[in-house]
Protein backbone atom coordinates (compact mmCIF):
# COMPACT_ATOMS: atom_id res chain seq x y z
CA UNK A 1 0.00 0.00 0.00
CA UNK A 2 0.65 3.46 -1.03
CA UNK A 3 -0.60 5.44 1.74
CA UNK A 4 -3.35 7.16 -0.96
CA UNK A 5 -6.02 5.74 1.22
CA UNK A 6 -5.08 6.86 4.19
CA UNK A 7 -4.72 10.09 2.88
CA UNK A 8 -7.78 10.37 1.37
CA UNK A 9 -9.01 9.58 5.22
CA UNK A 10 -7.33 12.03 6.38
CA UNK A 11 -7.92 14.64 4.02
CA UNK A 12 -11.85 14.13 4.46
CA UNK A 13 -11.39 14.42 8.29
CA UNK A 14 -9.60 17.55 7.68
CA UNK A 15 -12.54 19.25 5.75
CA UNK A 16 -13.64 21.22 8.79
CA UNK A 17 -10.38 22.57 8.90
CA UNK A 18 -10.38 24.16 5.08
CA UNK A 19 -14.13 25.44 5.59
CA UNK A 20 -13.48 27.51 8.52
CA UNK A 21 -10.01 28.87 7.15
CA UNK A 22 -12.18 29.93 4.42
CA UNK A 23 -14.92 31.11 6.03
CA UNK A 24 -11.82 33.46 7.97
CA UNK A 25 -10.71 34.50 4.76
CA UNK A 26 -14.58 35.52 3.69
CA UNK A 27 -15.00 37.36 6.83
CA UNK A 28 -12.11 38.94 6.24
CA UNK A 29 -12.62 40.18 2.59
CA UNK A 30 -9.25 38.75 1.62
CA UNK A 31 -10.66 37.87 -1.82
CA UNK A 32 -11.25 42.01 -2.24
CA UNK A 33 -8.13 43.13 -1.07
CA UNK A 34 -6.29 41.12 -3.31
CA UNK A 35 -9.00 41.77 -6.41
CA UNK A 36 -5.85 43.86 -8.26
CA UNK A 37 -2.80 41.98 -8.12
CA UNK A 38 -0.66 39.98 -5.92
CA UNK A 39 0.07 40.91 -2.26
CA UNK A 40 2.14 39.84 0.74
CA UNK A 41 0.95 38.06 3.63
CA UNK A 42 2.61 40.93 5.48
CA UNK A 43 0.69 43.81 4.08
CA UNK A 44 -2.56 41.28 3.63
CA UNK A 45 -2.68 41.20 7.96
CA UNK A 46 -1.63 45.07 7.85
CA UNK A 47 -5.14 45.59 6.09
CA UNK A 48 -6.81 43.36 8.11
CA UNK A 49 -5.60 43.93 11.67
CA UNK A 50 -4.31 40.75 11.84
CA UNK A 51 -1.22 38.67 13.27
CA UNK A 52 1.49 38.63 10.29
CA UNK A 53 2.81 34.86 11.08
CA UNK A 54 -0.50 33.47 11.27
CA UNK A 55 -2.17 35.07 8.29
CA UNK A 56 1.03 34.09 6.36
CA UNK A 57 0.18 30.22 7.11
CA UNK A 58 -3.22 31.22 6.83
CA UNK A 59 -2.79 32.33 3.06
CA UNK A 60 0.27 29.85 2.71
CA UNK A 61 -3.09 26.54 3.53
CA UNK A 62 -5.42 28.75 1.72
CA UNK A 63 -3.52 28.16 -1.29
CA UNK A 64 -2.53 24.55 -0.67
CA UNK A 65 -6.21 24.18 -1.54
CA UNK A 66 -6.57 26.58 -4.80
CA UNK A 67 -8.07 28.95 -2.95
CA UNK A 68 -5.07 31.64 -3.48
CA UNK A 69 -1.91 31.53 -6.16
CA UNK A 70 1.63 32.15 -5.00
CA UNK A 71 4.27 34.29 -7.13
CA UNK A 72 7.98 34.36 -6.89
CA UNK A 73 7.84 37.43 -4.96
CA UNK A 74 5.72 35.84 -1.57
CA UNK A 75 2.55 37.88 -3.19
CA UNK A 76 -0.44 35.69 -2.73
CA UNK A 77 -3.51 36.71 -5.64
CA UNK A 78 -7.19 35.39 -5.87
CA UNK A 79 -7.70 31.72 -7.96
CA UNK A 80 -9.84 32.58 -10.86
CA UNK A 81 -11.75 29.79 -9.88
CA UNK A 82 -12.65 30.88 -6.80
CA UNK A 83 -13.80 34.88 -7.92
CA UNK A 84 -16.89 34.02 -6.65
CA UNK A 85 -15.16 35.11 -2.83
CA UNK A 86 -15.18 38.97 -3.90
CA UNK A 87 -18.06 40.37 -2.24
CA UNK A 88 -18.53 42.48 -5.99
CA UNK A 89 -18.88 39.64 -7.76
CA UNK A 90 -21.88 39.00 -9.96
CA UNK A 91 -22.55 35.73 -8.57
CA UNK A 92 -20.68 36.05 -5.24
CA UNK A 93 -21.20 32.99 -2.60
CA UNK A 94 -19.05 34.97 0.16
CA UNK A 95 -21.84 35.44 2.84
CA UNK A 96 -22.81 31.83 2.13
CA UNK A 97 -19.46 30.19 3.07
CA UNK A 98 -19.50 32.20 5.34
CA UNK A 99 -22.82 31.24 6.92
CA UNK A 100 -22.00 27.05 6.01
CA UNK A 101 -18.64 27.13 7.37
CA UNK A 102 -19.41 28.87 10.64
CA UNK A 103 -23.23 28.45 11.97
CA UNK A 104 -23.69 25.23 9.77
CA UNK A 105 -20.86 23.95 11.00
CA UNK A 106 -20.78 24.42 14.28
CA UNK A 107 -24.50 22.82 14.21
CA UNK A 108 -22.93 19.57 12.59
CA UNK A 109 -21.42 19.18 15.74
CA UNK A 110 -24.62 17.41 17.01
CA UNK A 111 -24.37 15.46 13.82
CA UNK A 112 -24.60 12.06 16.04
CA UNK A 113 -27.00 13.22 18.10
CA UNK A 114 -29.25 14.18 15.00
CA UNK A 115 -28.22 10.23 13.75
CA UNK A 116 -29.19 8.95 17.05
CA UNK A 117 -32.32 10.86 17.44
CA UNK A 118 -33.54 11.83 14.57
CA UNK A 119 -33.99 15.64 16.11
CA UNK A 120 -31.59 18.78 15.12
CA UNK A 121 -28.50 19.10 15.54
CA UNK A 122 -28.88 22.86 15.07
CA UNK A 123 -31.11 23.09 18.21
CA UNK A 124 -28.77 20.47 20.15
CA UNK A 125 -25.78 23.15 19.99
CA UNK A 126 -28.09 25.95 20.06
CA UNK A 127 -30.52 25.61 21.98
CA UNK A 128 -33.22 26.86 19.83
CA UNK A 129 -34.20 26.52 16.08
CA UNK A 130 -32.82 28.03 13.57
CA UNK A 131 -35.26 30.56 12.85
CA UNK A 132 -35.07 31.74 16.66
CA UNK A 133 -31.39 31.94 16.85
CA UNK A 134 -31.54 34.20 13.86
CA UNK A 135 -34.10 36.59 15.88
CA UNK A 136 -31.64 36.55 18.54
CA UNK A 137 -28.44 36.73 16.87
CA UNK A 138 -28.12 40.09 14.72
CA UNK A 139 -24.68 39.42 13.15
CA UNK A 140 -25.75 35.60 11.88
CA UNK A 141 -29.08 36.93 10.88
CA UNK A 142 -27.43 39.81 8.86
CA UNK A 143 -25.26 37.21 6.87
CA UNK A 144 -27.87 34.56 6.30
CA UNK A 145 -30.26 37.37 4.69
CA UNK A 146 -27.30 37.78 2.78
CA UNK A 147 -26.51 34.34 1.83
CA UNK A 148 -30.10 33.49 0.94
CA UNK A 149 -29.79 36.99 -1.34
CA UNK A 150 -26.77 35.11 -3.26
CA UNK A 151 -28.86 32.06 -3.78
CA UNK A 152 -31.81 34.06 -4.54
CA UNK A 153 -30.46 36.27 -7.81
CA UNK A 154 -29.94 33.30 -10.31
CA UNK A 155 -33.10 31.73 -9.66
CA UNK A 156 -35.18 35.12 -9.78
CA UNK A 157 -33.63 36.10 -12.79
CA UNK A 158 -34.71 32.10 -14.51
CA UNK A 159 -38.03 32.68 -13.00
CA UNK A 160 -38.11 36.50 -14.55
CA UNK A 161 -37.20 35.26 -17.92
CA UNK A 162 -39.39 32.05 -18.00
CA UNK A 163 -42.87 33.20 -16.59
CA UNK A 164 -45.38 34.86 -18.03
CA UNK A 165 -45.95 38.37 -16.28
CA UNK A 166 -48.48 39.77 -18.52
CA UNK A 167 -51.67 41.00 -16.73
CA UNK A 168 -50.15 40.43 -13.10
CA UNK A 169 -49.63 43.50 -11.05
CA UNK A 170 -48.54 42.52 -7.57
CA UNK A 171 -46.61 39.53 -6.67
CA UNK A 172 -46.55 38.16 -3.24
CA UNK A 173 -43.59 36.49 -2.37
CA UNK A 174 -44.04 35.20 1.47
CA UNK A 175 -40.97 33.98 3.34
CA UNK A 176 -39.69 36.53 0.77
CA UNK A 177 -36.65 37.27 2.77
CA UNK A 178 -35.12 40.49 2.85
CA UNK A 179 -36.62 41.31 -1.15
CA UNK A 180 -34.30 40.05 -3.06
CA UNK A 181 -36.01 37.86 -5.48
CA UNK A 182 -38.66 40.27 -5.68
CA UNK A 183 -36.06 42.79 -6.45
CA UNK A 184 -34.71 40.16 -9.35
CA UNK A 185 -37.92 39.55 -10.76
CA UNK A 186 -39.29 43.24 -10.65
CA UNK A 187 -36.03 44.45 -12.70
CA UNK A 188 -36.99 42.41 -15.89
CA UNK A 189 -40.84 43.66 -15.42
CA UNK A 190 -41.32 46.84 -14.70
CA UNK A 191 -44.80 46.78 -14.24
CA UNK A 192 -44.70 44.51 -11.15
CA UNK A 193 -45.30 45.70 -7.64
CA UNK A 194 -44.06 43.42 -4.97
CA UNK A 195 -45.01 42.66 -1.53
CA UNK A 196 -42.33 40.82 0.77
CA UNK A 197 -44.09 38.65 3.33
CA UNK A 198 -41.48 37.80 6.20
CA UNK A 199 -40.87 37.90 10.03
CA UNK A 200 -40.63 41.47 11.49
CA UNK A 201 -36.83 41.04 11.92
CA UNK A 202 -35.81 40.00 8.42
CA UNK A 203 -38.78 42.72 7.08
CA UNK A 204 -36.77 45.31 9.29
CA UNK A 205 -33.38 44.00 7.74
CA UNK A 206 -35.16 44.25 4.28
CA UNK A 207 -36.10 47.88 4.12
CA UNK A 208 -32.72 48.98 5.93
CA UNK A 209 -31.11 47.81 2.71
CA UNK A 210 -32.59 46.95 -0.12
CA UNK A 211 -32.30 49.89 -1.81
CA UNK A 212 -29.27 49.99 -1.46
CA UNK A 213 -28.22 46.50 -2.93
CA UNK A 214 -30.81 47.15 -6.05
CA UNK A 215 -31.54 50.66 -6.82
CA UNK A 216 -33.52 52.58 -5.25
CA UNK A 217 -36.14 52.88 -8.28
CA UNK A 218 -36.51 49.00 -8.03
CA UNK A 219 -37.17 48.80 -4.04
CA UNK A 220 -39.40 51.88 -4.65
CA UNK A 221 -41.68 49.16 -5.90
CA UNK A 222 -41.53 46.35 -2.99
CA UNK A 223 -43.70 46.53 0.73
CA UNK A 224 -42.79 44.45 3.41
CA UNK A 225 -45.08 42.98 5.46
CA UNK A 226 -44.26 41.46 8.84
CA UNK A 227 -46.32 38.52 9.53
CA UNK A 228 -46.52 34.83 10.68
CA UNK A 229 -46.94 33.22 7.72
CA UNK A 230 -48.12 30.26 9.17
CA UNK A 231 -51.32 31.91 10.44
CA UNK A 232 -51.89 34.96 8.12
CA UNK A 233 -51.09 36.30 5.00
CA UNK A 234 -51.99 39.29 3.27
CA UNK A 235 -54.79 39.16 0.63
CA UNK A 236 -54.67 41.58 -3.06
CA UNK A 237 -51.50 39.66 -4.76
CA UNK A 238 -52.38 38.84 -8.32
CA UNK A 239 -49.69 35.83 -7.95
CA UNK A 240 -48.36 34.34 -4.51
CA UNK A 241 -44.73 32.80 -4.46
CA UNK A 242 -42.97 30.39 -2.11
CA UNK A 243 -39.20 29.73 -3.23
CA UNK A 244 -37.17 27.69 -0.86
CA UNK A 245 -39.43 27.77 2.35
CA UNK A 246 -41.49 24.69 2.22
CA UNK A 247 -38.41 22.02 2.59
CA UNK A 248 -37.29 23.71 5.86
CA UNK A 249 -40.19 23.00 7.27
CA UNK A 250 -42.43 19.26 8.51
CA UNK A 251 -45.37 18.40 6.62
CA UNK A 252 -47.68 19.69 8.86
CA UNK A 253 -46.27 23.31 9.00
CA UNK A 254 -46.36 22.70 5.50
CA UNK A 255 -49.78 22.13 4.76
CA UNK A 256 -50.57 25.07 7.22
CA UNK A 257 -48.77 27.72 5.64
CA UNK A 258 -50.00 26.47 2.48
CA UNK A 259 -53.97 26.57 3.94
CA UNK A 260 -52.42 30.16 4.89
CA UNK A 261 -51.85 31.69 1.75
CA UNK A 262 -55.08 29.25 0.03
CA UNK A 263 -57.27 31.56 2.24
CA UNK A 264 -54.97 34.63 1.45
CA UNK A 265 -55.85 33.50 -2.62
CA UNK A 266 -59.49 32.97 -2.03
CA UNK A 267 -59.75 36.29 0.09
CA UNK A 268 -58.52 37.95 -3.30
CA UNK A 269 -60.95 36.14 -5.65
CA UNK A 270 -63.70 36.83 -3.69
CA UNK A 271 -62.91 40.90 -3.25
CA UNK A 272 -62.42 40.94 -7.47
CA UNK A 273 -64.73 42.52 -10.40
CA UNK A 274 -66.63 39.36 -12.21
CA UNK A 275 -64.05 38.81 -15.36
CA UNK A 276 -60.95 39.35 -13.60
CA UNK A 277 -58.43 36.51 -13.59
CA UNK A 278 -58.19 34.50 -9.69
CA UNK A 279 -54.91 34.60 -8.47
CA UNK A 280 -52.49 32.12 -8.53
CA UNK A 281 -49.35 30.05 -6.82
CA UNK A 282 -45.77 29.22 -7.99
CA UNK A 283 -43.73 27.28 -5.62
CA UNK A 284 -40.83 26.88 -6.19
CA UNK A 285 -38.36 24.13 -4.77
CA UNK A 286 -35.16 22.16 -5.57
CA UNK A 287 -36.52 18.50 -5.31
CA UNK A 288 -34.51 15.64 -4.03
CA UNK A 289 -34.74 12.95 -5.79
CA UNK A 290 -31.70 11.53 -6.50
CA UNK A 291 -28.69 9.54 -4.57
CA UNK A 292 -26.74 11.81 -5.44
CA UNK A 293 -29.09 14.50 -2.92
CA UNK A 294 -27.98 12.73 0.03
CA UNK A 295 -25.87 15.26 1.35
CA UNK A 296 -28.06 18.04 1.41
CA UNK A 297 -31.24 15.71 2.69
CA UNK A 298 -28.80 14.91 5.46
CA UNK A 299 -27.75 18.77 5.73
CA UNK A 300 -31.83 19.33 6.11
CA UNK A 301 -32.27 16.75 9.34
CA UNK A 302 -29.10 18.51 11.42
CA UNK A 303 -31.01 22.13 10.60
CA UNK A 304 -34.15 21.47 10.98
CA UNK A 305 -34.77 17.96 12.38
CA UNK A 306 -35.71 14.18 9.73
CA UNK A 307 -38.80 15.37 9.00
CA UNK A 308 -37.27 18.33 6.66
CA UNK A 309 -35.21 16.09 5.03
CA UNK A 310 -36.06 17.87 1.65
CA UNK A 311 -39.45 17.23 -0.87
CA UNK A 312 -39.16 15.21 -3.65
CA UNK A 313 -41.96 15.82 -6.63
CA UNK A 314 -44.58 12.48 -5.09
CA UNK A 315 -44.25 14.41 -1.30
CA UNK A 316 -44.71 18.46 -2.39
CA UNK A 317 -47.50 17.06 -4.79
CA UNK A 318 -48.85 15.61 -1.75
CA UNK A 319 -48.36 18.36 0.46
CA UNK A 320 -50.39 20.91 -2.13
CA UNK A 321 -53.58 18.35 -2.49
CA UNK A 322 -53.61 18.56 1.20
CA UNK A 323 -54.06 22.01 1.16
CA UNK A 324 -56.76 21.99 -1.39
CA UNK A 325 -54.27 23.11 -3.86
CA UNK A 326 -54.94 21.91 -8.02
CA UNK A 327 -51.47 21.87 -9.90
CA UNK A 328 -51.85 23.37 -12.89
CA UNK A 329 -48.58 23.48 -14.96
CA UNK A 330 -45.03 22.10 -13.57
CA UNK A 331 -41.76 22.38 -15.15
CA UNK A 332 -37.81 22.43 -13.98
CA UNK A 333 -35.95 26.07 -14.27
CA UNK A 334 -32.90 26.57 -15.92
CA UNK A 335 -31.82 27.48 -12.49
CA UNK A 336 -32.71 23.75 -11.10
CA UNK A 337 -36.06 24.31 -9.22
CA UNK A 338 -38.62 22.91 -9.85
CA UNK A 339 -41.72 25.36 -10.44
CA UNK A 340 -45.27 24.45 -9.64
CA UNK A 341 -48.14 26.60 -10.68
CA UNK A 342 -51.35 25.71 -9.07
CA UNK A 343 -54.58 27.32 -7.91
CA UNK A 344 -56.67 26.47 -4.35
CA UNK A 345 -59.45 24.17 -5.28
CA UNK A 346 -63.17 25.59 -5.48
Amino acid sequence: MDGTDEMRVVQLAAGGCGARALAVAARLGIADIVADGAMPAREIARRTESDPEVMARLMQTLAMWGVFTRDAHDGFALSEAFAPLRADHPRSVRNLCILTAETYDDAFGALSATVRTGRSGFERVFGVSLYEFLEKSPDTGRIFDAAMAELARPTAAALAQEYDFTGVDTLIDVGGGDGTTLAGVLADHPHLRGVCVDRPDVCARGEATLGASVGQRIADRISFRAADIFEEVPAGGDRYLLKNVLHDWPPERCVRLLTAVGRAMRRTAEAREPGLAPPRLLVLEPLLDQESDAAHVLFQMVMCGKDTGGLGEHDLRALLERAHFTVLSAWRSTAGHHVFECEPKG
